[in-house]
């Protein structure tokens, strides 16, 4: 059997597994809904139609799936080089920062091109940010789970200093948020319904799938993630590996910053992305930790953000229940792929104790 046979015959196990965790799922949801007293046929009647009801929930949806899978993307290169990269969230923020300040500035570009010059500029500054953690893991042996809940802080509090006064927009009503983008560096949708944003995510996606599995680069990223010891003895550079998967990492959710900066909300503001990052992690397992999967996950994940969301309002659903339905869908697809996040977790703690071994001169 080769490579590609056993992937396909994968399939059928998985799609069990994610019925399974849906239907898990849905029974909680249910006495979730019995104890709150709401009815439970039309209340998720509610939340699929507001994740895929209509073209404007459609579009939502999309919308809302782009960044976050962007973020869940870098994730999951992260994954495959045995690091856990809990950095998305501050990546996101650092990237739209990078963006908005290419916005506002070169304002004179056309618009095409003042969009590639804002995305690269969003990823280029995230992609630095995220390389914070991989020199601090490569040269020093310091944990990037750490290193990255702390960047994390760094990058939302220093955000949060700029838009409440260097680049707050000095027209507005003391809101802390910057000056809107330019029109022509907005990013609309196709025919009213497809966010150019989810064009941009499936073509990334195409891309991270290339260089994992089909360049040498994706090679060596990810021989290190199966064993940095034995990467070594067959030459590779570790630390080389360590620091651009990083990299790659908070490139890829600065992008997710730009997108949602350029596609949704056009201002930069130091609330826009809640929870973004973490979710980004449950999406990349969920996903296996493979591009297409995560893809899947993530517009999987994002409708029925999108869904519960539009529930609150046409079905009156607290936000309480709303939190708890959602977090009930991302724990049953978690439990559902409870072999790979124990073997990423096995890779992460090993990768770490040869590391700190080999710092502390341990032979």
């Amino acid at each position: 059997m080769t490579v590609s046979d056993a992937r396909i015959a994968r399939i059928p196990g998985a799609a069990a597994r994610t019925l399974l965790a849906i239907a898990g799922a849905m029974a909680v949801g249910a006495v979730v809904l019995a104890l709150a007293g709401l009815p439970l046929a039309s209340t998720f009647v509610s939340i699929a139609e507001g994740a895929v009801g209509s073209s404007f929930a459609i579009r939502e949806w999309l919308t809302e799936a782009a960044p976050i899978t962007l973020t869940a993307l870098g994730v999951a290169v992260a994954f495959r080089a045995g690091l856990f990269n809990l950095g998305g969230e501050g990546q996101i923020y650092i990237g739209a920062l990078g963006g908005v300040m290419i916005a506002l500035t070169l304002t004179s570009l056309p618009g095409a091109v003042l969009i590639i010059v804002a995305s690269l500029a969003g990823m280029i500054a995230a992609g630095m940010w995220g390389g914070i953690a991989g020199v601090l893991r490569a040269r020093l042996g310091l944990s990037e789970i750490i290193t990255t809940i702390m960047l994390n802080f760094s990058a939302f509090w220093l955000v949060s200093y700029l838009v409440h006064g260097p680049i707050e927009d000095p027209h507005g009503t003391r809101y802390p948020w910057t000056e809107e983008i330019v029109a022509r560096a907005q990013l609309g949708s196709v025919g009213g319904v497809l966010p150019i944003v989810a064009i941009v995510l499936a073509g990334v996606t195409v891309v991270v799938w290339a260089v994992l599995e089909r360049t040498g680069v994706g090679l060596r990223i990810k021989h290190c993630g199966l064993s940095q010891t034995a990467s070594r003895f067959a030459g590779v550079r570790v630390g080389g590996v360590v620091l651009l998967a990083m990299v790659l990492a908070g490139s890829l959710a600065g992008l997710g910053g730009v997108m949602s900066l350029l596609g949704d909300q056009h201002r930069l503001s130091d609330f826009f992305a809640p929870e973004w990052g973490f979710v980004a992690v449950a999406i990349a397992l969920i996903g296996r930790g493979t591009a297409l999967g995560t893809l899947a996950a993530g517009l999987f994940i994002a409708a029925v953000r999108s869904g519960v969301d539009q529930a609150q309002a046409t079905a009156h659903v607290p936000s309480s229940v709303a939190e708890i339905l959602l977090g009930a869908v991302v724990l049953f697809m978690i439990i559902a792929n409870a072999d790979v996040v124990m073997r990423y977790a096995r890779r992460v703690s090993v990768s770490g104790l040869f590391t700190t071994r080999r710092h502390a001169g341990i032979p």
